[in-house]
């Protein structure tokens, strides 16, 4: 079970297949309440559609990482450096990044601040700044959590932590200095081809998500998802899969 140590906390990480260094990789980024296993299958089945190397962590605070207490102010941007620590680390010059909500908004910040080091960007129900749709999502958790019905899958994904995670995490977008946090200053430092998905019912987000980063980012692409929530790669696993590899293989090397 690999871990790296960066320079501040320990992440542990996982490989969809066994890693070959002559193959270009794909990185995923887990959302705001995930852990690699979030992920289910995709990872290996983006390996055997791409011919690629993916790889997948849990961020510090999740999954099998060391555990955080809260989440500080720009917590977001926080992530870049030890994302480009752990790329450094294995040797992962210009990998290709699938980012999910709060990891689609690092994937971008990844690519706005080191522009020669990504292939590609695809993210999934990223934000760009906060809604009131988002935090009346978050709302809805933590009224779960105060009921005493914290969703099961929490406890999946993140052990004993479960209640930690979603406490400390809500605790902060639901917070009075992260309601004022937007990255639309940052996006038109993304260079790279870029594929923004969202779910045309996402309970955390709206299409202004879409528009605000499109509309910033030259040559972007977009696929709203009909009938579909916050979780495309999990609610329309197939048409996810064929959406992200076509998008990708045109752009791998070779």
């Amino acid at each position: 079970m690999p871990y790296f140590q960066t320079s501040a906390y320990r992440l542990h990480y996982q490989w969809g297949a066994a890693f070959n260094p002559k193959l270009p990789t794909v990185i995923l980024l887990h959302d705001g309440l995930g852990a690699i296993a979030s992920w289910r299958t995709l990872p290996q089945q983006i390996a055997r559609a791409l011919n690629v190397n993916t790889l997948a962590y849990d961020r510090h605070g999740y999954g099998r990482s060391q555990p955080r207490e809260a989440f500080g102010a720009r917590f977001m941007e926080a992530e870049v450096a030890p994302l480009l620590e752990l790329a450094d680390h294995l040797e992962l010059a210009r990998p290709f990044l699938v980012g999910h909500s709060d990891g689609g908004s690092i994937a971008l910040l990844y690519a706005a601040r080191h522009p020669g080091r990504v292939g590609a960007v695809v993210t999934e129900a990223a934000h760009a700044f906060v809604e009131p749709e988002t935090q009346q999502g978050i709302r809805g958790l933590v009224s779960l959590q105060r009921a005493g019905k914290t969703p099961s899958w929490l406890y999946k994904l993140h052990g004993e932590r479960g209640d930690d995670v979603l406490r400390a995490w809500s605790d902060h977008w639901l917070g009075g200095v992260h309601a004022r946090w937007n990255m639309l200053d940052q996006l038109e430092g993304v260079g790279c081809p870029l594929l923004v998905i969202q779910g045309d019912g996402d309970e955390f987000g709206t299409q202004a998500q879409v528009d605000s980063i499109t509309s910033r980012v030259a040559g972007a692409k977009s696929w709203i998802v009909p009938g579909c929530g916050h979780t495309p790669h999990s609610q329309v696993e197939a048409a996810f899969l064929e959406r992200l590899t076509g998008f990708f293989a045109p752009l791998l090397p070779g």
